[in-house]
């Protein structure tokens, strides 16, 4: 049997901490099977395991399973949680966020521009607001604009069917997410965030 215990030091609500990430998991495993099994579980919910070594440095595993894209979201944003974020000054996420509209050919005229910039530098400050973009990002940006949220929704919708991404059959949340993605890796680029890969054939 596996046994799954959390050592909670943080405050809670309902059973549940309100700071999971500061929660330590054992997993207590009695064959390979076992191992694997759970290995696979945490795979398919998380994305990515994190292995310690002896010298307290966490190794990540990848799953790539769903494809690149998805490992490369799941990397990204593990070395974006593991960055400062109280040294990434307004003007630099400011400007990097314009660096990945200007890429992506966006209309500055389109209330649906300005949308998509305030989105992406709220969830950059809180990138737990995109597990939740229209039940969380949508009211607050309509409140930010004066708007409803289907208007958000709405406005999205236009500014982003001119840019490829809508093109290629991606829906407003999943080009938002990808947008979010680019602005991440591009954060990490420039604080010179590296992240290693490893496997083997």
């Amino acid at each position: 049997m596996t046994s799954d215990s959390s050592l909670k030091t943080t405050p809670s609500s309902f059973g549940y901490s309100l700071y999971p990430e500061k929660e330590i998991g054992f997993y207590v495993v009695c064959n390979d099977r076992m191992i694997l099994d759970n290995i696979n579980s945490l795979m398919k919910n998380k994305g990515l395991i994190g292995i310690s070594d002896t010298a307290g440095r966490m190794h990540y595993m990848i799953d790539a399973r769903a494809g690149a894209y998805s490992a490369v979201h799941n990397i990204t944003k593990q070395a974006f949680r593991k960055l400062d974020h109280t040294t990434v000054s307004n003007s630099c996420i400011l400007e990097t966020v314009e660096e990945v509209m200007t890429k992506h050919n966006m209309d500055r005229g389109l209330l649906g521009t300005r949308i998509i910039r305030y989105i992406l530098v709220q969830s950059l400050r809180d990138p737990s607001l995109m597990t939740t973009v229209s039940k969380r990002l949508y009211p607050i940006a309509g409140k930010e604009f004066g708007i409803s949220g289907s208007q958000v929704e709405r406005n999205l919708r236009y500014t982003l069917s001119r840019i490829s991404l809508y093109q290629q059959g991606f829906r407003n949340v999943h080009i938002l997410q990808h947008l979010h993605d680019e602005v991440t890796a591009l954060l990490m680029q420039k604080f010179d965030g590296s992240v290693h890969a490893s496997g083997e054939s």
